[in-house]
């Protein structure tokens, strides 16, 4: 203790006053010791001496370095390959341990050999992908058979495929298509495949059996546009002979719609006229109406003063009585003045009547203005009734003469177009003559077609009624073509052109 400690006393006095053994750990580099000091003592408690036990830990510390090492590598090897790097194995030169090596390289060869079979199944199933069905996976050990019973499976899958698809191919190269497919021997997206195929055969076997059934109607209508191609012909000259019918007929109504146009601007003029004079009536009438009621007013004044004036009469009558009364008083004296008052009584009676004729005389011409005034209002009306009856008539004239117009340019254009309908009638009569070629040409197509047709089987299916094609799948130029035709057939049936029962008294036909 002396030669290990710079101050001794102060470990000695820890080792007196220890109470309870006290372990202690050593470590030097490699080397490792578990120690533990115990103070021993006497039945009085007095401490006799110190007993130091040491053990030698440095392999067992060792050991459990190099397993921890193993641990953290197959950790990291775990994380590694989960993050797909398959590549990453333990490092056993990392390890010290003869025992932790040996169990290190044994987890590298197993996960080793795991990539190895899920490498070899996956070429297995690249070369499936490539279409070699012979590739096969070692024969693998208890619980790994099952690999190899999948990739048997699924070979076997493929191949039934295969086969299947191959069957229904060379069906149709050899123009078998009443084979029917089995769909129900395969699963998933398998049976999938087999159903479309069977669907594709459905499909050919109805597109076919239509195109056999149109083959034989093209070829019955090849020779009727034969037959027809020369009455074609035949009509041809006779639609030349009705288009300068028609020419002729065209240009004698282009001079009655020009005679119409000049007549309907003159009658626009007239009308134009018509509505200035209706025009100017209404503005007069308005100023009578005016007048009138100027009149009107006029005469209710002077009502006004003849009322005045009949009360002053009134009052007069009454002060020519009180005059009378006091003349009668005033006796012999008052008889000069009682008859002059009787003379202004009397002069204001007639003042009284006059008035009273004359209210009569204003109130009837009152009523008679009145009258005329709503006669004046009603004529105004009807002026601006007719101005405007006037205003339609001019714009209908107007219309008329702006349809004369284009009833003209439309007259120009219809012999334009009859022109171009003679030149048509040429060209059709040279159609025809192609026509009868191409019929020729059809009718032996259609036989090569029928021939060729005749190397498929076809299923048994019912046919519609009448045993009609379904003419809506053609394209759109067949279709107008086939229009075209027996548009044609049908006017060389109702009797090939203008028949004589036809045509109006100049001779025209219709068209």
């Amino acid at each position: 203790m002396d030669a290990f400690h710079k101050t001794p006393d102060k470990q000695r006095t820890m080792l007196r006053n220890m109470a309870q053994p006290e372990p202690i750990k050593i470590r030097i580099g490699p080397m490792a010791w578990d120690t533990q000091i115990s103070p021993m003592r006497d039945a009085k408690g007095n401490l006799e001496y110190v007993l130091v036990e040491v053990q030698d830990i440095s392999v067992v510390t060792k050991m459990e370095a190099d397993f921890r090492s193993l641990i953290d590598a197959m950790n990291n090897m775990a994380m590694a390959h989960e993050s797909g790097d398959i590549d990453h194995f333990i490092n056993i030169s990392a390890l010290n341990e003869p025992k932790l090596k040996d169990a290190a390289m044994m987890v590298n060869e197993m996960v080793r050999a795991h990539i190895n079979t899920k490498k070899a199944t996956i070429a297995v199933f690249d070369e499936f992908a490539r279409g070699n069905f012979d590739a096969d996976l070692p024969v693998q050990p208890k619980g790994k058979a099952f690999l190899n019973e999948t990739i048997n499976r699924s070979r076997m899958n493929f191949r039934s495929v295969t086969a299947e698809i191959t069957m229904l191919s060379d069906a149709i190269v050899s123009g078998n298509l009443d084979v029917q497919a089995d769909a129900s021997k395969f699963q998933g997206e398998y049976r999938q495949i087999v159903e479309s195929f069977e669907r594709a055969f459905t499909s050919l076997d109805g597109i076919f059996s239509m195109f056999g059934e149109q083959i034989e109607q093209i070829s019955g209508t090849a020779a009727q546009m034969n037959e027809a191609s020369q009455k074609l012909a035949t009509n041809s000259q006779i639609a030349s002979s009705s288009v300068d019918e028609v020419s002729a007929s065209v240009e004698e109504t282009d001079a009655q719609v020009r005679a119409n146009a000049a007549n309907a601007q003159d009658a626009s003029k007239l009308v134009q006229a018509a509505a200035q004079v209706a025009d100017m009536g209404n503005q007069k009438i308005a100023q009578m109406v005016d007048a009138m009621e100027g009149i009107n007013t006029s005469s209710q004044d002077i009502a006004k003063i003849i009322k005045v004036i009949d009360e002053i009469a009134f009052q007069t009558n009454l002060l020519a009585l009180n005059a009378a009364v006091e003349a009668a008083r005033a006796g012999q004296h008052g008889r000069g003045f009682a008859v002059v008052a009787q003379e202004v009584r009397n002069l204001a009676g007639r003042s009284a009547k006059a008035a009273r004729e004359t209210s009569d005389l204003i109130e009837g011409a009152t009523s008679r203005v009145t009258s005329g005034v709503r006669i004046a209002n009603e004529t105004s009306e009807a002026f601006s009734q007719i101005a405007g009856d006037i205003q339609k008539v001019r714009d209908i004239v107007s219309e008329i003469d702006q349809a004369s117009g284009e009833q003209s340019r439309g007259v120009a254009q219809i012999n334009d177009a009859i022109g171009e309908i003679a030149k048509a009638a040429l060209a059709t009569s040279q159609q025809a003559e192609e026509l009868a070629s191409t019929s020729s040409q059809m009718t032996s197509s259609t036989t090569q077609m029928r021939n060729e047709m005749g190397r498929f089987k076809l299923r048994k299916v019912k046919k519609t009624a009448g045993g009609m094609p379904d003419l809506s799948k053609l394209s759109p130029e067949m279709l107008a073509q086939i229009t075209k035709m027996m548009g044609g057939q049908m006017a060389m049936a109702n009797g090939g052109g203008s028949r004589n029962a036809d045509r109006d008294e100049r001779g025209f036909g219709n068209f």
